[in-house]
């Protein structure tokens, strides 16, 4: 998919960001997440028009039951590259409030998310999307994505509204500790 679009890009950005990545830590094996011999896919392309409740991402605790490589990670984050053209709305807001067991108190009982309570008195900052933007930050930490608001559209006609989608290339990276003497330090990527 990623040499796909390559193909019409120019440039396969997933690549791009995964090698500078690399290239910022010669000491760590940087690679795609791995199974044995079947390795996850990284660098989803998606387009998040919606809103998400308060959520974090963090394997160690959305993955518990399964016995996966992700589940071991020490550190997470994420990566966010912003492809669309401007878009009106869609920021996401990151939380000073990483995920504890103690989080589970403020849970939702019918979604992956929870109550404002969890980030009540927090500290936040506030991403706008912006083509070409490329944002990192701890997965692990409470946050956010509000709506793409509608805009009208004139050749819809009757004043009919529509959305520019709120395009990202987005991977979860995640650092596991070298088990052995001799092995090195990974920075395993998936989606």
């Amino acid at each position: 998919m990623h040499e796909d679009m390559a193909a019409i890009a120019g440039q396969n950005v997933w690549a791009t960001v995964v090698n500078t990545i690399s290239s910022l830590l010669p000491d760590v094996e940087v690679m795609v997440a791995q199974e044995g011999d079947r390795k996850y896919f990284s660098g989803i392309f998606r387009a998040l028009n919606d809103s998400t409740p308060i959520h974090c991402d963090w394997s160690p605790y959305d993955s518990r039951t399964e016995d996966w490589v992700i589940n071991r990670v020490e550190k997470q984050a994420v990566f966010n590259l912003y492809l669309a053209s401007e878009v009106k709305g869609g920021r996401t807001v990151v939380h000073d409030r990483p995920w504890t067991p103690e989080c589970l108190d403020y849970r939702e009982t019918i979604s992956y998310g929870y109550y404002p309570e969890v980030v009540e008195g927090r500290q936040n900052c506030t991403v706008w999307p912006k083509q070409g933007d490329l944002w990192f930050f701890n997965s692990r930490n409470m946050h956010q994505v509000f709506p793409v608001e509608l805009e009208p559209h004139p050749g819809l006609g009757n004043g009919l509204m529509w959305r520019r989608p709120r395009l990202t290339l987005s991977s979860f990276m995640g650092w596991l500790p070298a088990e052995k003497d001799g092995e090195r330090d990974k920075l395993i990527f998936w989606s």
